[in-house]
């Protein structure tokens, strides 16, 4: 329910570095810190560089910017090219070479002395590489006087041609052309068009520092007929393939949190992202937590170097146009950049198309010119000496300011780099106030933290600056920074105490949707209302606050005791956001007690009012009374409010709610079946909201649920470790009572009945104190089957009728259908036939409910149920189930129902002629390798499949053959699809 904070949803939120340092290498030339990242992204462009080079002769170019990680795909293509057993040979171009002839291909061909075997022939035109290859002298012939009659460089070309062609199949990879010399590019033209039979080429080469005409070899290139190959052009990562690739190294929770801040930085370059993945877990290993100071960390060397080399030869117009550019910080027109540099109208022109082809600048939008990612920008910005930076800045705030709109930010942003705090004061407060009436949280809330950390900010501005932030995070999706500020700042007794109790009160809301510190949200609280004894409708909001129905500590009777009390109290005060406030609060208290008076005063929220705040808080009472309607099994019902909620919160820019809608919908399709495209919502999705926010937690927990159908078992417990802690004290009891029964789901999947009962105990305390039975969350038939496992039929029992009782009166068609499902559990040992029938209408009223996937499962159980005394009528319900879960792609579900068809002889026989899969493949080792990447050990596999140890071996080994890898790698291997199956 409606954002509440827990804990980390995730056992890496405190991430620690995925890669030991010392493994982690660096593609290309470098000095080796990165072989550990994992190789994403490049799929599509790693199969067509591998088939291009299969036959030869071949030649491929790879076209790409500095850090886009060209050096990277050769070596992964080197290894599957040598594990197809084609010998490779690798040379590099240098922009500080020495005078050796042909270096690079020679630098190659001197790691080739092993290809030859004692009995290799080579022709008397090799004789002249003997000084230069001297690995081979001895085995080279003597020239013939026939050759020594060529000039020197056409003696030596030959010679490289013949001594490649006696290699037989070889792949010749040559990287970073723009350094090459004319002879190398020379020798290389004469390769490529007349190569010999068996040579494949690779050369790789950044378009914008290719000297002269800008061909790659010096002059025009057709490949010849009969030459195979293709052009490659790497470009940017996108934002999920940053995440992906932070993952391999902080870990999936820190990927998460810090993904875009990743991919903003670096612009999509692997170089520039890896090297910020570097400081993050360097971090990490010393203790410095969640990568606080990424913001901070230096520009890669290499990227700096690039970037600032194609500065260095531009001339000085054009260096003042990329210099402007740096300091205005954001895409900037034309007549900007004139303004600042000073330029006249043409000669600015000149300048920035001279940035421009030199690809310093690119064009961001229609005239608009600035960096490609924000690295290049500060490798660039740091270059810039101090006196002409000074000057930069004070010319960005007079053409900002001479502008039509006043672009507050920016200006106030300039002033402060000028380290005039005086000039920057008022700028900052003006540029934040604006920010705050457009409803731009996050602008406005980095500004304000700006302006408290400012010691010289005068008392009744730091008073009102803290103010207005607290109000801004209350309504953030994400904010943790502005919470750790305002924790400071309530403790300054200069504070005024109504002041410092609204300021209270707003930290307390924003930690109840942040923090995992339950107690401390409640201290808050009270504080609060103490300190806001004279505003009665900011008291009464405190008091409403508390006792919204999400404390474990409390009954529900003694919560509604308190809301009377609250709405009593905002009756004195005229403040039209105060009475929204506790009527939304009220209703989210009736919806989560099973009252259907929430629905009825869902009608009087104010809907029409002109302020936003007040309007956000409609939108957090429709939320809540959405999520209380599905969690009471009324999921047609929840689907009018959750719709108005969300364009509610669309239109006044609530984005916390905004994901706490697309959590509900989530839910609602993961119950229904509607299963297509729900990983990449997990990925969009959980990066939004602060680590252990309510709302990220429930995401976090229907991934969860994914996983355990799919028998990803190892997975799912990294995703539940915030519910494994067997303490209820400390959480909002909702968050436990649906995430600790997928835990104890685990345990009955795994046959430990005992834990599973065990860990059950903590959330059916917090439910018969709280009072809350109709929520239906499966806890009562996990807690029932457990029960049923561990001998304890009378506690079933118990149980199952206190669940009974506590759902009467109440409308809660999800609880109903609990109770005939754990009815039909307790009848099975019995009364078989009469326990199919209680479990026939469990899963008729899960279907008329919408919960397809639940249905399945009852499905399943009845048909086990029947096997032995009625075949038929089993058979036919396990495979109504396992058509289900076959749809769903529920891996393990499925795996169970065709074990018990197989058992009761009733499973319907594989059409005749099995295919044969070759190097892909089948898909059952396509489901191993997949439990395979999640860390499952082979008699986990086997218990999730319904396979024999034996089975799951032979699986696995022919798996890691066709993949090519260990098993540590087999998650890098798919990913980089290295089977055209996954």
């Amino acid at each position: 329910m409606g954002g509440i904070a827990w804990r980390s949803v995730s056992p890496d939120a405190e991430f620690v570095p995925k890669v030991a340092m010392a493994d982690l290498s660096v593609g290309g030339t470098g000095s080796g810190r990165r072989a550990g990242f994992a190789f994403v992204g490049r799929e599509p462009e790693l199969r067509s560089l591998v088939n291009g080079l299969l036959e030869g002769p071949a030649v491929v170019f790879v076209e790409g910017e500095a850090g886009l990680g060209k050096s990277r795909l050769l070596r992964e293509a080197a290894a599957r090219l040598e594990g197809q057993g084609l010998a490779v040979l690798r040379g590099w171009c240098h922009p500080l070479r020495e005078p050796l002839p042909f270096g690079p291909v020679v630098d190659a061909l001197r790691d080739a002395h092993a290809l030859f075997g004692p009995g290799a022939r080579f022709s008397p035109a090799t004789a002249h590489l003997a000084p230069h290859i001297p690995e081979l002298a001895e085995r080279f012939p003597a020239p013939g006087p026939e050759i020594g009659a060529q000039p020197r460089q056409q003696q030596l070309m030959r010679a490289v041609h013949d001594l490649l062609g006696s290699l037989g199949p070889v792949v010749l990879m040559v990287e970073d052309l723009h350094w090459a010399d004319e002879a190398t590019r020379d020798l290389l033209l004469l390769l490529a068009r007349n190569p010999p039979q068996q040579l494949r080429m690779a050369l790789t080469y950044r378009r914008e520092d290719l000297p002269g005409a800008r061909n790659v070899l010096g002059s025009p290139y057709r490949r010849p007929v009969g030459v195979g190959g293709t052009e490659i052009a790497l470009t940017p990562l996108a934002e999920k393939q940053v995440r992906e690739l932070a993952a391999s190294a902080i870990g999936p929770a820190a990927a998460a949190r810090l993904g875009r801040e990743l991919f903003e930085r670096s612009g999509g370059l692997p170089l520039a992202a890896e090297e910020d993945l570097l400081v993050l877990a360097d971090q990490a290993a010393l203790g410095g937590g969640k990568g606080s100071a990424l913001k901070d960390a230096a520009v890669p060397r290499a990227l700096q170097e690039a970037v600032n080399s194609r500065v260095a030869v531009l001339d000085p117009g054009a260096v003042a146009v990329v210099q402007a550019a740096a300091v205005l910080a954001v895409p900037a027109s034309e007549e900007q950049l004139a303004l600042l540099t000073g330029l006249e109208e043409e000669q600015a022109e000149q300048a920035l198309t001279a940035a421009l082809v030199a690809d310093v600048l690119v064009e961001r939008g229609p005239g608009r010119y600035g960096f490609r990612h924000v690295l290049a920008r500060r490798a660039v910005y740091e270059r810039i000496v101090g006196p002409r930076r000074r000057r930069l800045h004070v010319r960005a705030i007079e053409a900002l300011s001479g502008q039509d709109t006043l672009a507050l930010v920016q200006i106030a942003h300039h002033a402060r780099q000028l380290g005039d705090i005086t000039a920057w004061l008022p700028r900052a407060l003006a540029a934040a106030d604006h920010a705050v009436a457009v409803g731009d949280d996050g602008v406005a809330a980095e500004l304000l933290q700006q302006l408290l950390a400012e010691p010289a900010l005068p008392p009744e501005d730091r008073a009102r600056t803290a103010l207005t932030l607290s109000n801004v995070a209350f309504w953030s999706a994400d904010s943790v920074a502005s919470t750790a500020l305002l924790s400071r700042i309530i403790a300054d007794p200069a504070l005024p105490t109504p002041v410092r109790g609204e300021i209270r009160l707003n930290l307390a809301r924003t930690l109840m949707n942040t923090s995992t510190d339950r107690v401390r949200q409640m201290e808050e609280l009270e504080r609060a209302i103490t300190e806001l004894e004279s505003r009665p409708g900011l008291a009464a909001g405190a008091m409403a606050a508390l006792s919204m129905g999400h404390r474990a500590d409390t009954t529900l009777v003694q919560d509604r005791e308190m809301m009377d009390r609250a709405v009593r109290i905002v009756a004195r005060s005229d403040d039209p956001l105060a009475h929204a406030t506790v009527l939304a609060l009220r209703i989210t208290l009736l919806a989560v007690s099973g009252d259907r008076q929430a629905w009825d005063l869902a009608a009087d929220l104010p809907r029409e009012s002109p302020d936003r705040d007040v309007l956000r808080q409609v939108a957090r009472a429709l939320h809540n009374l959405a999520d209380a309607a599905f969690v009471f099994g009324q999921d047609d019902r929840a689907r009018a409010p959750l719709h108005e909620a969300r364009e509610l919160t669309r239109s006044t820019g609530y984005k916390l709610f905004a994901h706490g809608c697309d959590v509900i919908r989530l839910r609602l399709d993961f119950g229904a079946g509607r299963w297509e495209g729900l990983d990449e919502r997990f990925e969009s999705m959980i990066p939004e909201t602060s680590d252990g926010s309510g709302f990220q937690t429930e995401t976090v927990m229907v991934r969860a649920m994914l996983n355990v159908a799919r028998g990803r078992w190892a997975r799912a417990r990294e995703d539940l470790a915030p519910f494994d802690t067997g303490d209820e004290s400390h959480t909002y009891w909702q968050l436990g009572q649906q995430g600790v029964p997928v835990l104890a789901r685990i345990d009955l999947l795994e046959d430990e009945p005992r834990r599973a009962w065990q860990r059950l105990q903590g959330p059916l305390a917090v439910r018969r104190h709280k009072g809350g039975w109709g929520w239906a969350t499966e806890l009562v038939p996990t807690a029932v089957q457990a029960a049923l496992a561990c001998g304890l039929s009378e506690e079933a029992a118990r149980l199952t009728d206190e669940a009974a009782a506590g759902i009467e009166g109440q409308d809660s068609p999800g609880a109903e259908a609990e109770i005939l499902w754990c009815r039909g559990l307790l009848a099975a040992r019995s009364d078989p036939g009469a326990a199919f029938d209680l479990l026939e209408q469990a899963r008729i009223r899960y279907e008329a409910i919408g919960r397809a996937y639940t249905a399945a499962l009852l499905s399943e159980q009845a048909g086990r149920l029947q096997l032995t005394d009625n075949p038929g009528r089993g058979a036919r319900r396990l495979q109504q189930a396992l058509d289900v879960f076959t749809r769903l792609d529920a891996t393990a579900d499925a795996a169970r129902c065709r074990q018990a068809l197989r058992a009761g002889g009733q499973l319907r026989p594989e059409p005749r002629g099995r295919r044969t899969y070759g190097a892909d493949l089948s898909p059952r080792e396509r489901q191993v390798a997949t439990l395979l990447a999640t860390g499952a050990g082979n008699q986990e596999i086997a218990r999730t499949l319904g396979l024999s140890p034996r089975t799951v071996e032979h699986h696995v080994a022919n798996a890691l053959k066709k993949l090519g890898v260990t098993r540590a790698r087999v998650g890098e291997a798919i990913r980089a699809g290295g089977d055209p199956g996954l």
